[in-house]
């Protein structure tokens, strides 16, 4: 059984993450801004009132966590703006920042501590931050963001290797929650998916970003 700690768990694919990790009959912990009826059914431990983008609000979770170690650290919580060219709210775009790339460096700098040696952080990403892969333009703010993120990504991988701990940037693809409109594949089979690519992760494919099979995207 791991202990599982995971960022913006009370709806859309975090409650599905959470769920697949009860499931699977690990300990599972959820970082958030406020709980729901459908995350408070799953009788996780939950630690509301934290908000990614607050550095003190997680350093009061990271207080009240304790020593406790923690076996996977999924960084979930993240918004997405649409916008193009001719639509751009240079405020949203900074937003987007705030908490798809600053949000995991600060659940990351808070929690670090408690990673076991063999630990894994997974920052949930997008194929929209691949600068290799983008054919379309458009979505400013979140392509950005989440750029940044798997900039992040790579260099707490560099970072946490004399700790023992495997990061990654995983790619769900396009999941039926709030944030598309319904459309995609259902949220619980992708975090069952994510968490199996989680799980199979090696020393070897630290610093990586995959998709949720497990298998490699460019930058």
């Amino acid at each position: 059984m791991a202990t599982v700690l995971i960022t913006g768990g009370e709806r859309g694919l975090g409650l599905a993450l959470a769920r697949a990790c009860t499931d699977a009959g690990h300990a599972v912990a959820v970082l958030c801004r406020e709980t729901g009826p459908a995350l408070d059914a799953l009788a996780p431990e939950i630690l509301s009132g934290a908000d990614v983008a607050n550095v003190a609000s997680l350093h009061r979770a990271a207080a009240a966590w304790g020593d406790r170690g923690i076996d996977i650290l999924i960084n979930n919580a993240g918004i997405m703006i649409e916008d193009d060219l001719e639509r751009l709210d240079i405020g949203a775009v900074r937003r987007q920042f705030e908490v798809n790339a600053l949000g995991p460096l600060n659940v990351a700098l808070a929690f670090r501590k408690r990673l076991r040696r063999g630990g894994r952080l997974a920052n949930i990403s997008s194929l929209l931050g691949s600068i290799g892969d983008n054919g379309s333009g458009g979505d400013y703010g979140y392509r950005m963001s989440k750029a940044a993120q798997n900039m992040l990504t790579a260099n707490l991988a560099i970072d946490l290797a004399e700790d023992g701990v495997i990061v990654a940037a995983l790619h769900p693809g396009i999941v039926a929650t709030g944030m598309t409109g319904g459309a995609g594949d259902p949220a619980d089979a992708v975090a069952r998916d994510l968490l199996a690519a989680i799980a199979s992760l090696t020393p070897e494919m630290s610093g990586g970003f995959y998709d949720r099979n497990g298998d490699a995207l460019p930058w």
